[in-house]
């Protein structure tokens, strides 16, 4: 690279031009791979066949396949009630339907690209259904076919010709079979089974040096190779191999990394052309091929790495060696055929670049954003606030005129006039004949230029930041179009007169006509909202460079669409995977795109420029029907119908469409309606999820239609739909019995009124009697208040003397005893002072925890409301409550033992159950001295029980009663026990647990604390 860099600098003083390098030419494919992940049954394709309708079908080890282009959709016994085997063994050729074989001799048959039928008979290639026994003959399914090679030593292998029609190859001998009898007799030395073929109704053999043997009634034929693969050295080498999709009758010779399919032309041989370069069958374990000629596609299937599609890319980028730098804007055209770009590098048109002599300055001398060719081939562009002038064959600078400000784009037109547009003042020109030109300034109010455009004789159109403008000359008088006011003019075509198409940033396409300004409805994924540029080609096409891509489409469209003949506008869309380096096209430039004199057109990206003949792209049109893979009627899957009847209270309606389409999924748009016949109201269309799924739930009784289209290419209602009829029964209410009674009871009603009318003396007996209720009622309401009352009082009552209970007992005698241990005068016990402090802790502590339990007591009783729920770690709640009990179990020798495990959670009101284990364990070591207080936990499926068990005194059985009837809750059920039970147990219902107490095994008591799990 060192070397080429320093030889075309030098060369660089002597010639005008650079040498030119040639490029790859190489015809590139875009390989996309599909497996199980992407919705593929499975990672074994073993056969691929198309149907009429354009759906592609695979057979694989886990089901019939159909693939759309995008989805699969997997035929197995697990969706096929009748189906016992999902392993496919082959598919037959048929003409009227794939027929498709398991391997355990199951027939499905596909029509209306669908599984139709499975049964055991098959009609037609019934000498193909292979038994496994000594005296039958192996059936091959096409090449490659690894079983053939070991049955051909033992037994005839089946090559079918028709439906009772076949060769039979056993050793060196081909025997033709029709009609169940022998017609007649081949014999070929050292046959190799895996080289014969058949094609169009002949058999052939591919001899290792590259011949091919025909037989005409059993006569060998030599026939001629001709085609691409002459040329390919490996052909020459004699590394070849055959796949043969027999059900598809495509026959291929493959290559080192080279795929040829192989078709008879009558008179003169068979031809190979050329279907898929540089891809490596062995390596990627490819075992069928399928090529669609029409789209130039190859479909491969793999033995375990799924499918392979390989699309040839249309589109050529140009790069150079040069630099790193590959990003290109404004072009112009160039002696030779060709273009160059503002930094001097050239571009043939049949391939290859140059270096002119001002592109191996160091600096660039101009800038890349604007280049402009004048009528004497100059080349003017700039740099920064200077207006640069180069020689035609970009050798050397001939002018440079400062501008006051920073230059924006420039427009040589065919006057001799160079406009230059800057910030402010805006708009400039220079006579470009003259010898020595002169900067001069139109007086018109335009600023901060960013395209500039002729229109017919005397306008000029000025895009800006902030709008398009009509500009009149010589006067300069200004025209602002309204509309585009706040919009960013990104360029501007003007094809004839009168006819203005703009584009913006950020707000797309417009027509500019008639004084009327139209705004063109953008593609789904809004890519075409910020478009760079718009050029035409010979076939009235529009080519629209973004961000995003590249979009097509048709000029006439766009104008019916403007005056209101036509509804929608197709936009064609070429991604990356046509062959451009990025989706980036480039713009903010001026010219924004360049056509040659023959048409064809080079447009700037963001790496290379991309330049393509525009009568050579193919465009795969969405133009295949539309078709209801399932249905589902309230989650449930329902038979795909054109008709579907529904109860009136049903839930969710879903079902999936698909259409056979393998080019890119943004050129194929669904949308949808919903009709039905009394509804005035205009017809909407909504577009279909990007998973192909429509959804309706609750629709009211009726008969409605699912109008569901797409568009299948350029025109005027280009709509492909597909009509489905949905009837909602009726509700009970809507029916005719349902009306006749409501009739009966009005009439009924009537004649009762009649008779409450002539009946006044029973009428106000009546009105009596229902005062007497009412204030009958209303006593019953007071009862029930003052029984209320009475409650409240009795549970505020029982309260009180609770509370005086507790303290009398809890409080008063701790303070007694207090008082006593604490005089000042000698104690008549023997306590000890460390016997005195721990007995004074346990007193004190007790009385704190009754005020505690009070308090939490007194708010249960009182306060209402939801408590909120938490995640509770058990054991690091159990945790935090023994080391509260520390202290006093230490004191009185007590072991407390955690046995729950951590991690264990529950949902519920964590203070609620801090309380709750806190009572218990309390109770447990007051009633305990010098033993043990553990606990344990239990996780069931719908509860979580924790266990506390001591070896204490015990609890009373009348106390353990009372705890395990769930009826017994509230103050009033337990007659001596104290306020932390009682607690615990209302505190229970508000978390919805239970409490259990047993006798301990050892002593002691047992309590068993119930928690549900909500999970």
């Amino acid at each position: 690279m060192n070397l080429i860099f320093c030889l075309n600098l030098f060369l660089s003083n002597f010639m005008p031009t650079g040498p030119v390098v040639s490029m790859d030419t190489t015809v590139h494919y875009f390989v996309r791979r599909f497996t199980d992940e992407d919705g593929l049954s499975q990672n074994s394709v073993k056969f691929i066949v198309p149907d009429r309708n354009g759906f592609l079908w695979l057979a694989t080890e886990n089901g019939l396949t159909r693939f759309d282009g995008n989805y699969f959709l997997n035929f197995s016994s697990d969706n096929v009630p009748a189906l016992k085997s999902s392993r496919m063994a082959r598919i037959y050729p048929n003409d009227t339907a794939i027929t498709v074989e398991t391997d355990i001799g199951e027939i499905l048959t596909v029509t209306e690209s669908t599984v139709k039928h499975i049964g055991k008979d098959m009609s037609g290639y019934s000498y193909m259904r292979y038994a496994i026994n000594e005296n039958d003959y192996y059936p091959i399914g096409g090449w490659p076919d690894d079983q053939a090679a070991h049955f051909g030593k033992v037994r005839p292998v089946v090559m079918p010709l028709g439906t009772d029609s076949y060769f039979a190859v056993y050793h060196d001998t081909i025997s033709f079979i029709q009609q169940g009898k022998l017609d007649y007799r081949i014999t070929q030395s050292r046959l190799d089974v895996s080289r014969l073929f058949v094609c169009d109704g002949r058999l052939f053999y591919l001899s290792r040096d590259g011949h091919i043997t025909g037989w005409e009634k059993g006569q060998p034929v030599q026939v001629p190779l001709i085609g691409d693969v002459s040329s390919d050295p490996a052909f020459s080498k004699c590394k070849m191999e055959l796949f043969w999709n027999l059900a598809a009758h495509q026959v291929f010779l493959y290559t080192d990394k080279n795929c040829y399919q192989l078709q008879i032309e009558p008179g003169v041989g068979i031809r190979s052309s050329v279907v898929l370069r540089d891809f490596d069958f062995h390596r990627n374990y490819i075992s069928s091929i399928y090529y669609d000629q029409s789209e130039r596609r190859v479909f491969l299937g793999s033995s375990t790495k799924g499918l392979y599609v390989c699309t040839r890319q249309q589109f050529n980028v140009r790069k150079s060696d040069v630099s790193r730098d590959e990003v290109f804007y404004a072009q112009a055209t160039f002696p030779g055929n060709a273009v160059v770009t503002p930094s001097g590098l050239t571009f043939q048109q049949a391939g290859g670049y140059g270096r002119q002599p001002l592109a191996f300055n160091r600096e660039n001398v101009l800038e890349k954003y604007t280049l402009a060719r004048d009528q004497q081939g100059r080349y003017w562009g700039r740099n920064g606030m200077t207006l640069v002038g180069v020689s035609p064959d970009f050798s050397q600078v001939l002018h440079k005129i400062e501008l006051p400000n920073l230059i924006g784009q420039m427009l040589a037109d065919p006057e001799g006039n160079l406009w230059v547009g800057g910030k402010y003042p805006g708009l400039y020109y220079i006579k470009t004949a003259d010898p020595d030109p002169v900067l001069r300034l139109l007086p018109a109010k335009v600023n901060e230029v960013t395209f500039v455009k002729n229109g017919k004789p005397g306008i000029l159109w000025v895009g800006t930041d902030n709008g398009l403008y009509r500009v009149h000359l010589p006067s300069g008088r200004t025209d602002t179009i309204k509309g585009l006011e706040e919009g960013r003019i990104r360029s501007i075509y003007v094809p004839k007169e009168g006819e203005v198409w703009i584009s913006t940033y950020n707000r797309g396409v417009f027509l500019y006509r008639n004084e009327r300004l139209v705004a063109l409805p953008q593609d789904r994924q809004r890519y075409m909202g910020t478009t760079h540029c718009i050029t035409e080609d010979d076939q009235g096409y529009f080519w629209l460079t973004t961000n995003k891509g590249l979009f097509r489409i048709r000029r006439q469209d766009a104008l019916d669409f403007a005056d209101g003949r036509q509804r929608d506008l197709y936009y064609y869309y070429f991604g990356k995977e046509q062959g451009f380096n990025t989706n980036e096209f480039n713009g903010g430039c001026e010219p924004c795109a360049l056509k040659y004199e023959d048409g064809d057109i080079s447009l700037p990206s963001l790496d290379g420029l991309v330049q393509f003949t525009p009568s050579s792209i193919r465009m795969e049109m969405p133009d295949k029907g539309i078709y209801v893979d399932w249905v589902e009627h309230n989650l449930k899957p329902t038979k795909a119908s054109e008709q579907f009847n529904l109860p009136n209270n049903f839930q969710s309606f879903r079902l999936h469409i698909s259409s056979p389409y393998f080019g890119d999924s943004r050129n194929l748009q669904f949308y949808y309606s919903l009709e039905k016949d009394d509804w005035p109201e205009e017809q909407i269309w909504l577009p279909v999820n990007s998973d192909r799924t429509i959804t309706f739930s609750s629709l009211p009784s009726g008969e409605y239609r699912i109008r569901i289209r797409k568009l299948k290419g350029f025109g005027r209602d280009q709509y492909i739909e597909k009509v489905l009829i949905i009837n909602v029964q009726k509700a009970f209410y809507e029916s005719l019995w349902f009306g006749l009674a409501v009739l009966t009871m009005l009439i009924c009603l009537i004649i009762l009124l009649y008779k409450i009318r002539i009946r006044s003396i029973g009428r106000k007996n009546r009105l009596l009697e229902l005062k007497v209720m009412s204030r009958t009622r209303e006593l019953e309401e007071m009862m029930t208040i003052l029984q209320e009352s009475d409650e409240q009082l009795r549970k505020q009552g029982f309260m009180h003397k609770r509370l005086l209970a507790a303290i009398t007992h809890d409080i008063k005698t701790p303070l007694k005893f207090l008082l006593r241990v604490n005089k000042e005068e000698p104690s008549s016990g023997v306590l000890q002072e460390k016997e005195i402090k721990t007995v004074t802790y346990d007193s004190l502590y007790r009385m704190h925890h009754l005020v505690d339990n009070l308090i939490h007591y007194m708010r249960i009783s009182f306060l209402t409301g939801a408590f909120s729920e938490d995640t509770v770690d058990v054991h690091q709640l159990v945790e935090e409550k023994m080391e509260i009990f520390g202290p006093v179990s230490g004191s009185k020798e007590i072991q407390l033992i955690n046995h729950i495990p951590p991690g264990v959670t529950v949902v519920v009101n964590k203070l609620l159950l801090a309380v709750v284990l806190h009572n218990l364990l309390d109770n447990a070591v007051k009633y305990t001295t010098k033993g043990v207080v553990e606990l344990t936990a239990e996780r069931g499926e719908r509860v979580l029980t924790i266990h506390l068990s001591d070896t204490g005194y015990g609890m009373p059985a009348e106390v353990r009663d009372w705890i395990n009837h769930m009826e017994n809750t509230g103050p009033g059920q337990m007659g001596g026990s104290g306020i932390g039970l009682i607690l615990v147990k209302e505190l229970l219902t508000v978390i919805n647990g239970r409490l259990f107490a047993y006798p301990g095994v050892n002593g002691g008591t047992k309590v068993s604390l119930q928690l549900p799990l909500n999970d």
